[in-house]
């Protein structure tokens, strides 16, 4: 086990107030709202600072000859601990919500590569050391809403507005059995995942072979280079394959797959509020059908 510092939340917020002071993290003010759809509410946040920021897909940054990798070497004012060898612990440095953690490996692997026992083992360390639940998710594929070509995991603290992300707390209202994948029908798109037992939430191990179950489905239905989001949480692990990176403008990534949808500008938050939340995601998801007959629960 790599073990992290102790007091690890209180080092978290202090290298956020010091980042902030230092200007190496830009905090984005946003106006947040709620949409209820199927029983549960949808956080839609307006942040206006995201229209002045490229959207530009890994390769293409990649490709660019001026591309600084800003994981390899990290901003030391970002960063709050190694986790052994193999990872670091990173402030996000473009964040809307505060102490917005990374874990970006040590050496450069390609995001979208899959997770390993090594990844898992850094979630694991990071959110055991950490008194709050957060949202963990991974960005995988071109049309998964990545920005970055370094592979890395985002933690962010579980809103205070709710204890499950929305579609997470849709898919368990399915009632998906322990120690087998499932796709749920309350969601109106793809989605392959494992209900996690106490024992497996903080299992390496466990959250991997969850993982890798999943992913051989999802695989399975969409061929190996289907872009896709994983959405971890202390109840569940959750993938959804993605069809297009975004939707007259919206663009999702994980956290928006988990129910937490970013808008840069008012038609954006007008277009989520008059199609919901779930026909967005629709749009940047596959047709439910496509997944149910190939898992082993529906």
């Amino acid at each position: 086990m790599n073990h992290l510092p102790k007091r690890l939340d209180s080092l978290v917020r202090e290298r956020y107030a010091s980042a902030v002071a230092e200007g190496a993290l830009l905090f984005s003010e946003s106006v947040v709202y709620s949409q209820h759809e199927l029983g549960v509410d949808f956080e839609v946040r307006y942040v206006p600072a995201l229209a002045k920021r490229p959207n530009s897909k890994p390769s293409e940054k990649q490709a660019r000859a001026n591309f600084v990798n800003p994981f390899l070497p990290f901003d030391p004012r970002l960063h709050v601990a190694g986790i052994g060898s193999t990872h670091q612990l990173l402030l996000n440095k473009y964040c809307v919500a505060p102490n917005h953690l990374l874990i970006t490996t040590s050496e450069f692997k390609q995001q979208g590569e899959p997770l390993t026992m090594s990844d898992f083992a850094a979630v694991t360390d990071t959110i055991g050391d950490l008194s709050q639940a957060h949202i963990v998710f991974y960005n995988s594929g071109e049309e998964s809403g990545a920005s970055q070509p370094h592979k890395h995991l985002q933690l962010l603290p579980m809103p205070d507005t709710m204890t499950t992300p929305p579609t997470v707390s849709i898919w368990l209202q399915s009632a998906p059995k322990e120690g087998q994948v499932c796709s749920s029908s309350d969601l109106p798109f793809a989605n392959f995942g494992c209900r996690l037992a106490p024992d497996t939430a903080l299992s390496p191990k466990g959250l991997h072979a969850a993982y890798s179950a999943a992913l051989q489905r999802l695989l399975a239905s969409y061929g190996d280079s289907v872009s896709y989001n994983m959405v971890l949480t202390p109840l569940a692990l959750v993938l959804f394959p993605r069809a297009r990176s975004g939707w007259q403008g919206v663009s999702i990534n994980s956290l928006g797959m988990a129910g937490l949808v970013l808008c840069k500008s008012i038609e954006e938050m007008d277009l989520v509020k008059s199609s919901g939340a779930l026909g967005i995601l629709s749009q940047v998801g596959f047709p439910l059908k496509s997944a149910s007959a190939n898992a082993d629960n529906s």
